[in-house]
């Protein structure tokens, strides 16, 4: 199926879903594509795009001059084996694991930490997830065009998808794990 998504008065993007993808996985890479595209240095984030490596990230952003990835987000689910391999071959990247909810967030964090090897925990790891009942309304609002609003305070987020609003908290949880959430940045 193809989701249209416009935001910010001209912002827009089109997102095809490939054989098997999820509705779940398209709305973790939207979600995150509006979260994270401030937090690049000014470098694009894209959607999809390889970057000459074994695993290709949901959201990335490369520095144009280097190629080296700066940030790279995978959504969904993730093996901690390739998250590590994922690591290494980024060393100096900020890793972004985004999950639907706060328990999957915390319990991938825990996982994390008990199976990255030693060379993969010097990278920088986040794990996010929302509220509960936010991220399943949130997916139940997706239809094949859709407008979509922000507004961030904070780990506080209210999410307007095709007029519908729901709020929401941020967990962040920095890693490779973290006891509790910290306010998401």
């Amino acid at each position: 199926m193809k989701y249209t998504f416009s935001f910010d008065g001209d912002g827009k993007i089109v997102l095809e879903s490939r054989a098997g993808e999820s509705d779940r996985h398209i709305a973790l890479k939207i979600l995150s594509y509006l979260l994270f595209r401030d937090e690049t240095g000014g470098l694009p984030l894209v959607i999809e795009q390889g970057v000459g490596q074994r695993h290709k990230p949901d959201l990335v952003a490369t520095d144009p001059e280097t190629g080296r990835v700066v940030l790279w987000i995978d959504c969904g689910q993730i093996e901690v084996k390739r998250l590590g391999r994922i690591a290494v071959a980024n060393r100096h990247a900020r890793v972004v694991v985004v999950k639907a909810t706060e328990n999957e967030a915390r319990l991938y964090a825990r996982a994390a930490e008990r199976h990255l090897s030693p060379p993969a925990r010097g990278a920088s790891f986040s794990y996010l997830g929302f509220d509960e009942d936010f991220f399943d309304a949130f997916r139940l609002g997706l239809r094949g065009t859709n407008d979509l609003a922000i507004e961030r305070d904070g780990d506080t987020l209210r999410v307007t998808i095709n007029g519908a609003t729901q709020p929401t908290r941020l967990y962040l949880f920095h890693g490779p794990a973290a006891a509790s959430p910290r306010a998401a940045r």
